[in-house]
């Protein structure tokens, strides 16, 4: 199977995005990052904030619902993991799929229903495990600056 890319270098100017086809069928379209630092953030922040989720479902064993996870997430971390639903709700749709947590709606008294997210046996396993790879990689960079 052979992959097409066009670029657009009118949007690149624009809007500092590159739209790519593949196939003529579907759009990517990649964000360019304005420095390498900044991407290197991205992409810790991105793996970190599902850890941090794991730990805040952990952490209230009768569940607890997204607009709860986000603010604890903010609270604990002086702001450093502050989320947006665009951000949490697909990454707790991922950890449902994976079966880390379970989903039941509760009565809100209000507004509407709302999802209340609680960790699988499969989740706490998940993270111990998470949480032991995460001591072992900090261990490990602290002795790098010795």
């Amino acid at each position: 199977m052979k992959i097409n890319f066009k670029f657009e270098t009118d949007k690149l100017k624009d809007s500092n995005r590159i739209e790519s086809f593949v196939s003529g069928k579907r759009t990517v379209t990649v964000k360019k990052s304005s420095n390498f630092e900044d991407s290197w953030k991205v992409e810790m922040r991105r793996g970190i904030l599902q850890y941090a989720v794991l730990a805040i479902v952990k952490k209230n064993t009768e569940g607890i619902h997204g607009y709860g996870i986000a603010r604890k997430l903010e609270e604990r971390t002086d702001g450093l993991l502050e989320v947006k639903e665009g951000t949490l709700y697909p990454i707790l749709h991922r950890l449902k799929k994976e079966r880390l947590v379970n989903v039941h709606t509760e009565k809100s008294e209000s507004g509407p229903s709302r999802k209340v997210y609680v960790l699988t046996g499969e989740g706490d396993r998940v993270y111990r495990q998470l949480t032991m790879i995460l001591e072992d990689i900090f261990e490990k960079l602290e002795a790098l600056k010795e």
